[in-house]
């Protein structure tokens, strides 16, 4: 029989900002006992990639556990992968941070484990042509990607029994093919059947090489696999069954098989991702940035903050702007990912923390630091403005609709206006057709296994925004509409403000925005300035000009869409001057009050909205998004949206003003 060779590598990562609890349920249900079990076999060889994420919280709760692999990397058994410190998708990164993210890494193993990485983990597999001279460049010598990479070049799966290299002359880099079927066996399928898949392929195939590249969560964190993978004890029977047949099952790392064999050949691998991804971000994962918006403006941050931070070489704002280019708020798939509020928050949380240190050397005094700056911050070719002080920074966006996409406390490191809309998924028709509504069963598409959980109360929660839950959102609104209407997205909107572009310039100390639109079919001018007031209040100066020689009668509304930094927690109340309504979760409509807020009985950070002209009424709800984890379907609070309407009545060629001041 023909030998083969089976080179492993288990990828450890958890994201930025994911809760400590859950970091050490992985810990001591998957990472632990995996070592406990893998140190009885000495035979076996295999890599590990250990995402910087990680990395950081075993230095601080479990450094004996590197300890531990620091002893296996000693004997010869363990390579240890580098890749990005903290897990960036290397496409959606500037180059410069590409290559930093990766020597951080690298620098890290050298260190830790005494090892130079020579292979690296490309997160998520997402792959495009250009990484081969990044990766090169880097120091590295090999990664791994998915075999649907290599199927996308022409080659055919019995092809794939080795590697390859890519790029362009002298910036080189091998890629090993992680096998798909072999994903889907291990640990899944009894170890018998794994041996089986090797002899087959041996018999037409000489001294094949089988890479297995995948999750190490598979291996006790995933649902149900703790149980199947010790408890049951797949995994010593798995370790047992290559300890057996070692004689022709040669365990090895991979740096070893590409210093003794050739490549099968030199190929361009184009863009491409593991099967999955790439039906969740329909071909790109940049395709992710024009889904979803507040991808787009994360990974907008993101660059402009690079620029800042690349210009100062300081290592602890670049470790923050590092931190804040962790992949996995950045997108959605079989997880909550952009839909979970605790990644979002840590993304920004990172992102302020390294401008905040970037500033202290770029800015002589906090007195310099006032500025407004018109700028290109989604690269579109179109301008967006920048208007902060030592305590707040604004981003104002004319074009969809002229409103303020993104409010940071920076004392909190906190963006206040870090919801997502309710965009419409394709697993939310599985979930509908469950529940027995009306879903086309052919367009349902299995994502998920039957027995995933579906809460009852996700059933009144599907409807769809057709605008960024910013702030600064004017609408007209029909006077028939309910509150429960605009919650649904039922509510009949009259006017042509809402994701319509505003003219917009600064003057002095504000930005003026203005459009001239409809509202109950009669032109209407809409102003509205922008300023800060002090150190920690935003000014709002709204006019409404009617253009029309009669008179125009409507209700005029503005939105403003907020997520505290401890999200819809219990600390949180909403009053009315000081007249407590109700918490977060709830929704309600109150008579117009000058004064409307939302306290924080921790008193760390109240948010107050004060109005020149009193609202008829404000309306006041949750806003949740119905997503899924790898675990269950669910409803997650994103924002409070609060809506005080003003019932407008304006003479023909007259205008009214008032004034919004939104103070933290």
């Amino acid at each position: 029989m023909s030998k083969v060779y089976f080179g492993m590598c288990l990828h450890f990562h958890q994201p930025v900002g994911n809760f400590d609890n859950i970091v050490e349920r992985a810990y001591q249900n998957c990472y632990k006992p995996f070592l406990d079990v893998f140190e009885k076999y000495p035979d076996i060889k295999m890599a590990f990639h250990f995402s910087g994420c990680l990395l950081d919280y075993f230095e601080d709760k479990h450094p004996d556990f590197l300890d531990r692999v620091k002893v296996m990397v000693d004997r010869g058994r363990v390579e240890i992968l580098g890749g990005g410190y903290y897990e960036p998708i290397f496409t959606s990164i500037p180059e410069k941070d590409r290559l930093g993210q990766i020597k951080m890494l690298a620098g890290y193993v050298k260190k830790r484990f005494g090892q130079k990485a020579q292979g690296m983990w490309t997160p998520e597999r997402v792959w495009v042509p250009e990484l081969a001279k990044d990766f090169n460049k880097a120091g590295m010598k090999y990664s791994i990607l998915d075999d649907e990479h290599f199927i996308k070049t022409g080659l055919n799966e019995e092809e794939l029994f080795g590697y390859f290299t890519t790029g362009e002359k002298n910036k080189e880099i091998a890629i090993f093919p992680s096998s798909r079927k072999l994903r889907y066996m291990i640990p899944f399928k009894m170890p018998g059947e794994i041996m089986n898949y090797f002899k087959d392929v041996s018999s037409r195939r000489h001294k094949p090489l089988f890479t297995y590249g995948d999750d190490a969560e598979k291996f006790g964190e995933w649902p149900f696999t703790h149980d199947w993978v010790y408890k049951q004890g797949w995994l010593n029977k798995f370790f047992e069954e290559l300890s057996r047949n070692k004689d022709w099952v040669v365990t090895v790392r991979l740096s070893d098989y590409l210093k003794s064999n050739p490549p099968v050949k030199k190929i361009k691998i184009p863009e491409a991702s593991y099967q999955e991804m790439m039906e969740w971000s329909h071909g790109s994962w940049m395709n992710f940035l024009k889904k979803y918006p507040e991808t787009k403006h994360m990974v907008s941050k993101m660059h402009y903050i690079s620029e800042k931070v690349n210009s100062i070489k300081d290592a602890s704002a670049l470790r923050e702007l590092y931190k804040g280019q962790c992949n996995c708020a950045y997108w959605h798939g079989v997880f909550g990912g952009l839909y979970l509020y605790h990644l979002r928050k840590a993304i920004y949380e990172h992102l302020i923390n390294a401008e905040k240190i970037a500033d202290k050397v770029l800015y002589k005094s906090k007195k310099d630091l006032f500025e407004i700056k018109e700028v290109d911050f989604y690269q579109d070719g179109k301008k967006t403005f920048i208007i902060e002080n030592e305590e707040i920074s604004l981003i104002v966006d004319p074009e969809s609709g002229g409103i303020i996409r993104e409010l940071d406390a920076k004392k909190a490191s906190t963006n206040l206006v870090n919801s997502i809309a309710r965009h419409e998924e394709e697993y939310h028709k599985k979930i509908l057709a469950k529940m027995g509504k009306s879903a086309d069963p052919g367009a349902v598409r299995t994502i998920h296994e039957d027995t995933k959980s579906i809460d009852p109360s996700l059933k009144s929660e599907f409807c769809y925004d057709n605008y960024i839950r910013g702030c600064l959102i004017d609408h007209f609104i029909d006077r028939l509409s309910t509150i429960e209407n605009f919650i649904d997205c039922k509510s009949k909107e009259l006017g042509d403000f809402v994701n319509a572009g505003y003219k917009a310039k600064k003057e002095k100390d504000k930005v003026v925005l203005n459009r001239v639109g409809k509202a109950n079919n009669k032109a209407i001018a809409i102003t509205k300035e922008i300023k800060l007031r002090g150190k920690k209040q935003i000014e709002i100066s709204y006019s409404l000009k009617n253009l029309t020689k009669s008179a125009i009668d409507s209700i005029f509304g503005v939105e403003f869409n907020l997520t505290m930094p401890y999200l819809n927690s219990d600390r949180y109340n909403y009053f009315a001057g000081e007249k407590i309504l109700s918490s977060l979760n709830e929704k309600g409509s109150i008579p117009g009050a000058n004064l409307f807020s939302i306290k924080d009985s921790g008193k760390e950070l109240d948010v107050n909205l004060t109005f020149s002209k009193k609202p008829e009424d404000i309306w006041y709800f949750p806003v949740k998004t119905v997503s899924q984890s790898e675990r269950a379907y669910e409803l997650n609070y994103q924002s409070s949206c609060i809506l005080p309407r003003w019932n407008i009545k304006i003479s023909a060629n007259k205008q009214i003003t008032f004034i919004i001041v939104l103070s933290l």
